[in-house]
Order: structure tokens, then sequence, then C-alpha cells
């Protein structure tokens, strides 16, 4: 739907169309998967006497309208743009930079597969775009190189790339179960969440000491001692 057929449900849903309701719409369809306040500051520089509430209100109404969808794109709050055909979002989470993608029947054929009669998909696709990869993976080899010469000796490897995240915890406390004390272990996995996840797993599975987690590339590792 664009500004014009917009403007036209408006006045067929008896809805006033005033300049700053105009001005809001416009924001909007030009600058897609803004949020409340990049809009607001966008339409304080056309209007000085435009109010924040303005712009909420005006938005609730275009909401309302069905003439405009809100979406988190992986943040804590939403982004809006001007509904028109169904797509899904692939969504950066190193820079934020969002790309609209077409969507797939199969999508929607594993709703109607389980009885729902589906009427739209609201698809989100979180990873790093291009840029953002080759940043992570020079930053990794950087840092793996130099946790590589700190660690010269790291002991026996845990490899946990391709297994599950729900058995890692399983096959850590096993590997630790079977380690001689003060034996070192270096654990790795194709998993980036676990740069964040790991400290707690690892301080929760008994018998082992946490002594330092890096990233090389796409791997994260962590390198453990036995007690």
């Amino acid at each position: 739907m664009n500004y014009t057929s917009a403007l036209d449900f408006m006045r067929a849903g008896g809805r006033r169309i005033t300049k700053k309701r105009r001005l809001v719409l416009q924001i909007i369809e030009a600058n897609p998967h803004l949020d409340a306040s990049e809009i607001y500051q966008l339409a304080r520089e056309k209007d000085r006497k435009i109010s924040l509430s303005t712009v909420y209100r005006t938005m609730n109404m275009l909401r309302d309208l069905g003439l405009i969808e809100a979406s988190p794109l992986g943040e804590d709050h939403y982004h809006y743009e001007v509904h028109l055909k169904e797509h899904y979002h692939l969504i950066c989470l190193g820079c934020g930079k969002v790309v609209e993608i077409p969507p797939v029947k199969a999508v929607k054929r594993l709703g109607e597969e389980k009885g729902f009669g589906v009427v739209g998909v609201k698809l989100e696709i979180l990873g790093y775009c291009k840029d953002c990869q080759r940043k992570i993976s020079a930053a990794g080899e950087k840092a793996g190189s130099a946790k590589r010469r700190t660690h010269k000796k790291t002991g026996r490897i845990v490899d946990l790339r391709g297994i599950p995240l729900l058995y890692h915890p399983k096959v850590v406390a096993q590997e630790v179960g079977e380690a001689h004390p003060g034996e070192l272990l270096e654990i790795i996995t194709d998993d980036p969440r676990r740069m964040e996840m790991a400290p707690k797993m690892l301080k929760n599975t008994a018998g082992l000491e946490l002594i330092d987690i890096w990233q090389d590339g796409a791997e994260c590792h962590a390198l453990v001692r036995c007690n």
C-alpha cells in the first residue's frame, strides 16, 4: 500500500487527514524500519510544533487501521513500516542492517499442517551481514592468535562443533569426569552464542575451573582446568 492509497483508506475509515498525520505517514513510507524516536526527530525537522504524543497517537491510529506494521527487528522496541506485501526480515546483529526478503510458501504451510488458517506470517532471521562477518572473523583471528600464544599447552580438546546446544553440558561433564585433576581441557564450539552462555554453564559444571574464553573466527573456545 502506497502513500496515496493509505490516505484514501484513512478517509474511508472516517479519519481526518491532518498535516501532522500526512507528515508521519510520509516519513514512515520514505524511511522504513525507523523506531518511534527516529520518526519523531524527522518529523520535528519538518514541523517544530509537532509533539511526541502526536506522533505516537498517529502511529497507533495507523496501526489500528492496518496501514503500518511494527516489528522489533531483534531489539526491545518497535520499528515501523508501511504495510506492503507480506515479507520477512534478515536482521544483522552487528550493525542493525535490515534486508527484506519475499515470503516462503513452506513457512505458511507449517501452520496449515497444524490445522491453522494462516492469514499472515512475521519472520525475523537473525545473523550477521557480510561486512560484519568479515569484521568478526578478522577480530576473532587476531584474538585467537594472541590466545594461542598465551595458551601454548591447552591439553585435551573437547570438540562440541556439530553437537546440539542442549547436549553441551552433558558432554562437558562427561569429559571432566574422565579427566585427571589439574588437566587442562580446551572446549571448542561453532555456535557464537556460547560466548555469552559458556561462563554460566561452565560455572555450574562441577569439577572444573574456567581459565579463559575467546573467539577465533566463527568458533568459540574455552580453556578450563579440572579439579
